[in-house]
């Protein structure tokens, strides 16, 4: 007892002392480490795909490849292990979803009425890479996180973005080089909550 007495009033007369301790402490705790997670996903037969995150940013790109691939990259909170990405695939539907992770992102302290708050620098984005043979149905849902598409001016998207607070961007027009066929068109839907939909042409 006699020991909390006189923890309790050296926290109360060197409070500036005590908030050094916790920056430094807290630096080293929040500080998020390195991180990088790869997978890759067979399409054939699948008719729909969801790819679904809440805060992770998601950015798309379409490459010549025959499979989905994804790459999780970013820092997470230390002592965090993953893996973040998970799978799960029906009669010919697949749904990928990417998750942040669970460890706490902030310490907050109070002394004599005085706060501190540290946040973590924990972030992750997925690169994903849609193969151009894919032209079914492709459904982007997030809540926070952000989402780029970045399409060829070549090949035909039909794309479908809302989102219900966040900022809308589209900067692509399709230029094809032939005739369209329903079978060459592609579908992509995006809705978020907050996060910006952001579409660019990929070079």
């Amino acid at each position: 007892m006699g020991s909390l007495i006189l923890i309790m009033g050296y926290v109360f007369n060197n409070p500036d002392s005590v908030f050094t301790a916790f920056n430094s402490v807290t630096n080293k705790i929040m500080q998020g480490q390195k991180y990088e997670e790869n997978e890759e996903f067979f399409l054939q037969g699948m008719n729909n795909l969801t790819l679904s995150s809440r805060r992770v940013d998601l950015s798309l790109k379409i490459y010549s490849g025959n499979t989905l691939k994804v790459q999780l990259h970013g820092k997470i909170p230390r002592f965090e292990q993953g893996p973040f990405i998970t799978q799960t695939a029906e009669k010919d539907a697949v749904h990928v979803e990417f998750h942040e992770p669970i460890a706490s992102s902030w310490i907050q302290m109070n002394v004599n009425g005085k706060e501190l708050t540290q946040e973590s620098d924990a972030k992750l984005q997925a690169d994903i890479y849609l193969p151009e043979s894919f032209k079914n149905h492709v459904l982007i849902e997030t809540r926070d996180g952000n989402v780029s598409l970045q399409i060829p001016k070549e090949l035909l998207y039909e794309l479908d973005l809302q989102s219900i607070s966040g900022k809308i961007q589209n900067n692509v027009t399709s230029n094809p080089t032939g005739e369209v066929l329903p079978q060459n068109v592609g579908h992509i839907k995006v809705q978020t909550a907050e996060g910006a939909i952001t579409v660019a042409p990929q070079e």
